[in-house]
């Protein structure tokens, strides 16, 4: 096995990376540390008992995600009728972005030659 010494830049990249993860952490835990309390937060005050906190921790975000998950399949689960490929279709046609005048311009339209392949 060989020896492996840790050079001086890579303990400073170490150290640097160990404060850069404790900070936040330590600044974020320091009123917790606090030598005197704010009135209203005594360690005798009241506290939530085990079925409030699951109810709150754990039955209300469940069931707002299952009624998040509800709704969103809601749409498709209604069973509506809807057009199945290889099947005919029952539908009047509909030309979306028709010209002003009217249907003057189907006809031009069914006769000219288009697309990439020019074949339709």
């Amino acid at each position: 096995m060989r020896n492996r010494n840790i050079g001086p830049r890579a303990a400073a990249r170490l150290a640097t990376i160990a404060v850069g993860a404790a900070l936040p952490v330590l600044t974020v835990a320091a009123p917790a540390l606090a030598l005197h309390r704010d009135d209203g937060s005594g360690p005798g005050g009241p506290s939530l008992g085990a079925g409030l906190t699951i109810l709150y921790y754990v039955v209300i975000p469940l069931g707002a995600f299952l009624l998040i998950a509800a709704l969103s399949v809601l749409p498709s689960a209604l069973g509506r009728p809807r057009y199945r490929p290889g099947k005919a279709w029952d539908h009047e046609s509909k030309w979306f972005g028709a010209p002003a005048g009217g249907d003057s311009g189907a006809a031009e339209k069914e006769s000219a030659r288009g697309g990439a392949s020019a074949e339709w």
